[in-house]
């Protein structure tokens, strides 16, 4: 098990995983390789055995953080992978100087919520029928 940046070549298998989570940003294969090539932009992958599970992505500028795709492999869901990959994002975020993070997420997406209040992000906002014209999105931060 590892926790890694991501490499140029491992867009496919990110744009694979996103694909298979409904309600991660869905970026595709050309998206993710244009995050992980942004000088601005940090992508973290958790890696066993070879086979990348997971990934996060997030941009920091001027001391803020905006994270931006989080997505697992659904049959590796549930074994703490998110938060592990939140975990060192933020910890890596703290170290270069961010102040503070903040996400947006569907309402619906319980799951991802409540991973984001165990890291310790608290609602801070609401975008109305921000996803496709019906579902709101919830904002949610804290300082770091």
């Amino acid at each position: 098990m590892k926790l890694r940046p991501a490499l140029p070549l491992d867009a496919p298998r990110l744009a694979f995983i996103e694909a298979a989570q409904p309600m991660s940003a869905h970026w595709g294969e050309k998206g993710l390789a244009g995050e992980i090539g942004n000088a601005s932009a940090c992508v973290w992958c958790w890696e066993e055995n070879g086979a990348v599970l997971g990934f996060l992505s997030l941009r920091l500028a001027a001391g803020f953080c905006e994270i931006l795709n989080l997505a697992v492999l659904p049959e590796a869901c549930r074994r703490g992978i998110g938060f592990r990959l939140l975990s060192r994002a933020l910890a890596d975020v703290r170290e270069r100087g961010g102040e503070r993070v903040t996400l947006e997420v569907n309402v619906n997406n319980r799951a991802a919520i409540s991973l984001y209040s165990k890291a310790g992000l608290k609602e801070i906002g609401r975008r109305e029928k921000f996803y496709g014209g019906k579902d709101d999105a919830l904002i949610m931060g804290a300082d770091l």
